[in-house]
This record gives structure tokens, C-alpha cells and sequence, in this order.
């Protein structure tokens, strides 16, 4: 199946359910000052990007997902490739690791707000602390996917370890990091929605959709839901094509 096959029959679905919700609207089979419907979704689009606000809102939540992933990648990758390379250090934390994969990163809210206040520092920290867990985890394992030969011969090279880092581990870990980075892109951008809902209210899209909420501006807020997860389809897209990139200019497969 091609590429415009398959988009065209993900599209299907959508619009045949916008199609049928448009038509229960207008037949007053539901009730639309619950249930927006399309028509409305569409008016609030032009309405919201007409309007200096939205984008406000908009370009605040994206510096605010773009600072606070920065942070989460830049405290996750060095910290995975010590955990991975050490095996002391990782049964040392070993504990910390295991809850943190079951913990739900929304349970930090009420700490980080204590510790941390529920401004601005606050939303960064969990934002950064959203993403650095996958980008760790998944750097660890990128660590222990080095084949055991290219091990084997940095002990007979007796190589230093700073070009041991740069010739052997970055290399064959990067797949994994790259894998990790694309997570903590997806998983940023859904953390800094996230943190404009429970912390305290400020300028962002999240702030936006409660602000639409309490107006009961229901069409706003399907409106600004399908902006979200449209930049999360970008975001996805653009880190599938720098994976993409970098394994062809690797020859399609990691050392």
C-alpha cells in the first residue's frame, strides 16, 4: 500500500465521524452547546487564529516545551550512559529506575509545586523531568546494544576513554539516544499541556483551553485540542526524519 493510499484511508475514519456529528448537529440530535460540532470547530479555528492571543499562547507553550525537553535531554543523556556503562552505579540506582518507569510523572506535581513553586520554574522542571526519563532509559539500552566485539577491542587497543566515548560508545548508542530524544519530544510536548493544566495559570495553549472552558467555549476547545495534536504529528514527523537520516549516513545500522 503507498503512502497516498494509506493516508487516505486514515482520513476515513475522521471524516466520516465529522461527517456524522455535523449531521446529528443539524438535525438537533445532540445538543451542540455540549457537543461542538464541526461547523463551530471550524469558526473557532478562524476566530482563534485571528486573534494576536492565540498565538501568544501558543508561541509561550512551544519556548516552554522547547526549554524545558532541552534541560530533560541534556540531564538525560549523560546520566543513561553512565548508568549504562557502570555497572555499580546502575545497581546503586537501580531502585530509583525500577519506580520510576511505574510512577506516573503527573504524581510529581504536588512536590515540584512545593519544592519548586507552581510558576514558571515549576512547569520547566516537570517538563524536563518528562522528558529526560525516556531519553535515559532508552540510552542505557542503546549502551548495552554495542556489540561485545567493538568492546572486546577498545580492551585490546587500550584506547583513552575520551576516544573510547567518541569512537565506540556515541556511535553505537546513538540509535537508542535518538530513539530517546524522539520520546522526549512527544512526551515534552504533552508534559507542557500538561503543567499549564495543574500549575498555576499563566499565558500557553493548556491555559487557553481552560480559560475556554470555564466559558464553556466548547468549539475552542476541540479547536485548540486538534492544534496540540497536530504539533504533536510534527514533532513526530521531524524526529522519524532525523532517524531516518542519520541511519542512512550510517549505512543503515549502528556500530
Amino acid at each position: 500500500m503507498n503512502r497516498v493510499a494509506t493516508l487516505s484511508l486514515g482520513l476515513a475514519l475522521p471524516l466520516a465521524v465529522a461527517v456524522l456529528w455535523q449531521a446529528a448537529a443539524s438535525t438537533n440530535l445532540i445538543d451542540v452547546t455540549q457537543w461542538a460540532s464541526p461547523v463551530l470547530v471550524v469558526q473557532a479555528f478562524g476566530t482563534q487564529f485571528a486573534d494576536p492571543q492565540f498565538w501568544t499562547d501558543l508561541s509561550d507553550s512551544l519556548v516552554r516545551a522547547a526549554l524545558g525537553t532541552t534541560l530533560g535531554v541534556i540531564a538525560g543523556i549523560p546520566l543513561g550512559l553512565v548508568l549504562g556503562l557502570s555497572r555499580h552505579v546502575r545497581a546503586l540506582f537501580a531502585p530509583i529506575l525500577d519506580a520510576a518507569k511505574v510512577i506516573p510523572f503527573f504524581t510529581w506535581v504536588p512536590l515540584l509545586s512545593v519544592w519548586a513553586g507552581s510558576g514558571e520554574t515549576g512547569k520547566i522542571i516537570f517538563i524536563a523531568l518528562a522528558a529526560a526519563l525516556p531519553v535515559l532509559f532508552s540510552t542505557i539500552e542503546g549502551v548495552f546494544s554495542i556489540q561485545p566485539r567493538h568492546r572486546e577491542l577498545v580492551h585490546l587497543l587500550r584506547l583513552r576513554p575520551v576516544t573510547v566515548l567518541r569512537r565506540v560508545i556515541l556511535p553505537g548508542a546513538a540509535p537508542g539516544i535518538l530513539r530517546g530524544v524522539h520520546l522526549a519530544l512527544l512526551y515534552g510536548w504533552l508534559a507542557t499541556i500538561g503543567a499549564e493544566y495543574f500549575f498555576e495559570a499563566g499565558p500557553g495553549i493548556g491555559g487557553n483551553i481552560m480559560g475556554a472552558r470555564e466559558l464553556y467555549e466548547l468549539d475552542v476547545v476541540v479547536a485548540d485540542m486538534i492544534v496540540i495534536g497536530l504539533i504533536g504529528i510534527l514533532l513526530d514527523i521531524l524526529a522519524h526524519g532525523v532517524e531516518r537520516y542519520w541511519l542512512r549516513g550510517q549505512g543503515g545500522h549502528s556500530a
